[in-house]
């Protein structure tokens, strides 16, 4: 699935929380950061909630691992709320327009010592959405630094369309990979402290490398996606799973926010 992958530039004209220079840096590199988004208790809290949705998948005892927290948006009022959070909703808006819906959610922990690595790729080639118009907004839930295991872009690889990947080996965490990524720009860390997030466009190569500390890296990424977009032919269904987030709706269903937290299993490639 690698038709129509492109970027598509936000108007820096129409902003309201970034500034024009943020909105030419996320055209020019393919993300922006740091931006403050949560404030201490709110941090508290949202760390908090993380670690207990964790405690209680995990004594469920079904092997799921630490990065299994994947599309859960639906079943835990927790992170359906915190995609509705108004400083991030505010930065989605200046970047993708007055309507728009976050349709895809997952919790990437890295706990101290963890090999696995997340390939470089692109969200785009993994995703049944189009036009290619998703951002993500990767929250940190952790303070993230040099030593574990920071996101990593490459500045100017989201203006490539699709960029050709082959399966990934080894302890990962996403199968596909861009062998050699770093031709195409050297790599930038994407350092934040908790509550911050970053925002980077669905046609960016990144990824990470094994956390080789002994502090967890945990950070929630929230997609969302103009709600004029669609999905590609025999993947409708996405347009079922999205938080109604701000504007029109377009052909996205309206779901209501989930009384409390159902961790049953939704998939099975992440076990340990």
């Amino acid at each position: 699935m690698t038709d129509a992958i492109a970027f598509y530039p936000s108007s820096p004209e129409r902003t309201k929380t970034l500034t024009g220079e943020q909105i030419q840096r996320f055209n020019a590199d393919g993300f922006v950061r740091p931006l403050d988004a949560l404030t201490a208790d709110q941090v508290d809290s949202a760390r908090a909630y993380f670690e207990s949705l964790l405690s209680r998948m995990q004594a469920m005892k079904d092997r799921r691992n630490t990065y299994a927290l994947d599309g859960y948006h639906l079943r835990c009022r927790g992170i359906w709320e915190m995609a509705l959070h108004p400083k991030i909703l505010d930065y989605v808006e200046d970047l993708l327009g007055p309507d728009f819906v976050c349709w895809s959610t997952h919790y990437f922990c890295k706990m101290g010592g963890d090999p696995k690595r997340v390939p470089w790729h692109q969200d785009a080639t993994y995703w049944p959405v189009r036009p290619t118009k998703t951002v993500t907004v990767w929250l940190a839930i952790d303070d993230v630094d040099l030593g574990n295991s920071p996101l990593r872009f490459v500045p100017g690889s989201h203006r490539l369309g699709a960029v050709e990947w082959r399966k990934a080996e080894g302890d990962i965490v996403l199968h596909q990979e861009v062998p050699d990524a770093e031709r195409f720009g050297k790599a930038v860390d994407n350092v934040l402290k908790a509550g911050q997030v970053s925002i980077h466009t669905s046609t960016l190569i990144h990824g990470s490398e094994p956390n080789r500390s002994d502090r967890r890296r945990c950070g929630l990424a929230l997609r969302y996606i103009p709600s004029s977009c669609g999905a590609v032919p025999g993947a409708e269904r996405v347009l079922n799973i999205g938080i109604p987030c701000r504007g029109d709706l377009g052909k996205w269903h309206r779901n209501e926010a989930p009384k409390g937290d159902d961790l049953t299993a939704l998939h099975q490639h992440y076990r340990d």
